[in-house]
């Protein structure tokens, strides 16, 4: 595993100070962060869950509170939100039990296999995170550096040494603004044959190792 010593997240834009980031899920805005994680995720989700208007309802009922933060702006808008494991449980527990509520008794089991592959574990000492997503008309703002920095925050509140996550090819500019922010790649995993279905062809594994004095963030 990489070593770094801290943190850097002072080449990134800064976002306003009227943005604020919480953890939970604000009430009344679940719809809105579903459709965060549609809109940033669908060409993953969507070979379980089919299109929006099918899979936003059940990544609704998936959502898990306490392994989500949100970026709310100053009118209560939810503009950013990051996910995390805990418990051996992302931030869209998408169990069968909710697939069944929402699809047919023979379409439920094959979907909850094609959704398998997207679980991942984390390690001991680490905050595994579960995916960040801006709304697309606030991009640009810093929000993503903000959630990461938030992520930062919550690992070193549980005492843990680093920060995971992964990052499709497909998504160069994620990968940039990590590399911004310190996070060096691990490894590179092919998923072929099944990258036709996802939309991807490789994952890489990206970690940031925290600084036992707690200083970058």
């Amino acid at each position: 595993m990489t070593t770094l010593n801290r943190p850097d997240f002072r080449g990134s834009a800064v976002p306003p100070p009227d943005v604020r980031v919480l953890d939970g899920v604000p009430p009344g805005a679940e719809e809105a962060v579903a459709r965060l994680y549609w809109t940033a995720f669908a060409r993953k989700f969507r070979p379980g869950l089919g299109d929006a208007e099918h899979g936003v309802p059940v990544l609704r009922e998936a959502l898990a509170a306490d392994r989500l933060s949100c970026a709310i702006g100053p009118d209560g808008t939810v503009l950013g939100v990051l996910g995390h494991y805990r418990a051996g449980r992302g931030a869209i527990d998408l169990r069968y039990q909710t697939l069944l509520r929402h699809f047919s008794p023979w379409s439920a089991p094959w979907r909850a296999l094609l959704l398998l592959p997207l679980h991942r574990e984390a390690r001991p000492g680490e905050l595994l995170l579960d995916g960040i997503a801006v709304d697309p008309a606030a991009r640009g703002r810093g929000l993503g550096t903000r959630l990461l920095a938030h992520a930062v925050e919550l690992a070193r509140q549980d005492g843990l040494r680093w920060v995971r996550l992964g990052v499709v090819d497909t998504n160069p500019r994620a990968r940039a603004l990590y590399e911004r922010c310190g996070f060096v790649a691990e490894r590179t995993q092919e998923v072929s044959p099944l990258g036709a279905l996802y939309g991807f062809r490789s994952v890489t594994e990206m970690t940031l190792e925290l600084s036992e004095q707690g200083e970058g963030t």
